[in-house]
């Protein structure tokens, strides 16, 4: 069999897959990208009929204008795919653009010259039938419009691919086995185009860019009909990931690897008085603002105007698609209001239990006087309530001072903490107003090992073993009382310790305070000092448990560990 057939079918094939895209296309009409694919298809489908229906075509006349259809159509696919590209990807508004508007009139122009070519022939000259194979293929000199006209199609076509690809490289599966056949199947009728173009190969009158286009179209209807490329197109996620930082309320700026501003939205335009001016200049400069481009967050404080705002920095690295790092995306959140209204309010505090302490001193030494000059045993058991009630009163105060101290140092960064050494520090009573026996018969047992480190904040640490370690003591009425604080192991990146004791237990309303996290009138623990420790655990980011009975309590704390912290690992710890 002669190959001319071959060549007819294979161009009017690929025309009537064209249209039959179009026709189910149309179903989505509205959804971003498709009303452009649409015309590219409808485009392609113009080209490759008339470019099949002329190669059985030997009269000249006919023939030129079949070939003049058939240009329109070639030059009209490559902007069309182009916005379809933007359009399905995300970047609609481009389409829409005066930037756009003018890319248009080099098709759009070509279109026309196209089409009154006999008045000029800048698009050709010399048109002739040149038969091969048996079809009417034609050979002419191609003008300087041609060259421009082909070129910028293919250009925009490239475009449109690299869009395309783009998209399967950044947002992930759900996008890229469509994506990426779609934009590499693309890439065959551009380089055969190129070939047709530049009269490469032994036939250069044989034009077989649209029979090339019929895988090009099979890979495009499996992704779009059996894959639900459409219903699952990018511009969702590139679109919701531009409104979700531009609609922020909080200032979010962009800075590269030298800490230049490079993007920012609006919230940070206002806040920091920023403009395209000061894109490339850095962030320091233009925003008068302290910031250390390390992954964390943080206090930093913007210095212009008579009040210096404060804010906390939260920083992440951006990377490209190859993991290397290209920049920082930093987000403010303004915290001066609250900062300065927990300042009121410390201050508030200080200066209430200070006048609180220093009258119950008073209250405290008036009650001792009345017990030594008393006669009546009523009155003096009477007196001895009122002495517990205002010790109890002053060693609230010192919990309240102390917790607050401890809030205060989770504005600070963690530091690497030697554990042992922090937990052999914890006396018995070591507050002045604890009611832990101070005879020497309290014994504290620390088995932890020497080389265990962690990095967290100390204070906080310190604090939460603290009041464990005297809740252990101060409800143990035995002979020698005695707490043991030993580190089990690691489990899921946690460092497990046990503190156990032998006292009596903790009352099952007390634990369901701690377990409920709340306290209510008519359900209250008797102490802060278990609720502090649950919180401080809690600020670290772990967490407590109690395991109580007649015979003591085990309250085994979970905090993170450092990677290093398996140095000092005595076993396993499976946690349920």
């Amino acid at each position: 069999m002669s190959l001319s057939p071959w060549l007819v079918i294979g161009s009017l094939l690929t025309g009537a897959c064209s249209a039959f895209l179009a026709w189910y296309l149309r179903r989505h009409r509205g959804q971003p990208g498709v009303n452009w694919a649409i015309v590219t298809v409808l485009a392609l489908a113009v080209w490759s009929v008339s470019d099949g229906v002329s190669l059985l075509v030997f009269e000249p006349t006919l023939r030129l204008v079949l070939e003049t259809v058939s240009w329109t159509g070639m030059i009209g696919a490559g902007i069309a795919y182009l916005a379809f590209a933007l359009d399905y990807t995300g970047r609609g508004p481009l389409v829409r653009s005066t930037g756009f508007a003018l890319l248009s009139v080099v098709p759009a122009a070509t279109i026309g010259l196209v089409l009154t070519n006999p008045l000029h022939g800048l698009v050709w000259s010399g048109f002739r039938l040149d038969p091969v194979f048996g079809v009417a293929t034609v050979s002419y000199e191609f003008g300087p419009i041609a060259y421009i006209g082909l070129l910028s199609g293919i250009l925009y076509a490239t475009a449109g691919t690299v869009l395309v690809l783009e998209t399967a490289v950044s947002y992930g599966p759900v996008y890229r086995t469509e994506t990426l056949w779609v934009g590499l199947s693309a890439v065959l009728p551009c380089l055969a185009l190129a070939t047709w173009l530049f009269e490469l190969g032994p036939y250069p009158q044989l034009h077989l860019t649209t029979i090339v286009f019929l895988p090009h179209l099979a890979l495009d209807a499996y992704a779009i009909v059996a894959s639900g490329m459409i219903e699952l197109n990018p511009s969702t996620r590139r679109t919701a990931q531009r409104r979700a930082v531009e609609d922020l309320s909080d200032p979010v700026v962009v800075v590269n690897t030298d800490d230049r501003l490079v993007e920012y939205n609006p919230a940070a335009g206002s806040t920091f008085d920023l403009s395209e001016a000061h894109l490339g200049e850095p962030f320091e400069t233009v925003a008068t603002v302290d910031l250390e481009t390390t992954p964390t967050n943080r206090l930093v404080t913007d210095h212009e105007g008579p009040e210096s705002a404060e804010f906390t920095a939260s920083v992440s690295e951006l990377t490209d698609p190859s993991g290397a790092r290209v920049g920082y995306i930093v987000v403010f959140r303004d915290v001066t209001e609250r900062r300065q209204r927990r300042q009121q309010q410390t201050v508030m505090n200080r200066v209430l239990r200070h006048n609180l302490r220093n009258d119950l001193n008073v209250v405290s030494g008036y009650v001792d006087l009345s017990i030594e000059h008393i006669d009546d045993e009523t009155i003096e058991a009477y007196l001895k309530r009122v002495q517990s009630d205002v010790d109890d009163v002053l060693e609230l105060g010192e919990k309240s001072r102390a917790l607050e101290r401890t809030i205060e140092a989770l504005d600070t960064s963690p530091t690497t903490v030697s554990i042992r050494p922090l937990l052999a520090s914890l006396e018995p009573g070591e507050r002045g107003r604890s009611r832990v026996r101070t005879d020497g018969a309290s014994r504290l047992e620390i088995d932890v090992p020497v080389d265990l480190e962690l990095r967290t904040h100390e204070r906080v640490f310190r604090t939460l073993f603290a009041n464990l370690v005297e809740n252990g003591f101060e409800h143990n009425d035995g002979d020698s009382p005695r707490v043991a604080i030993s580190y089990v192991g690691l489990a899921d990146g946690m460092a497990v310790f046990e503190v156990a004791d032998d006292g009596p237990g903790i009352p099952e309303h007390e634990l369901a305070v701690l377990e409920r996290g709340e306290e209510t009138p008519l359900s209250h623990g008797s102490g802060l000092g278990l609720w502090i420790a649950t919180w401080c655990a809690t600020a670290l980011g772990g967490e407590i448990e109690f395991d109580s009975g007649d015979d003591g309590t085990t309250v085994t704390v979970c905090v993170p560990a450092a990677t290093d912290a398996a140095s000092g690992s005595r076993r396993a710890v499976t946690r349920d």
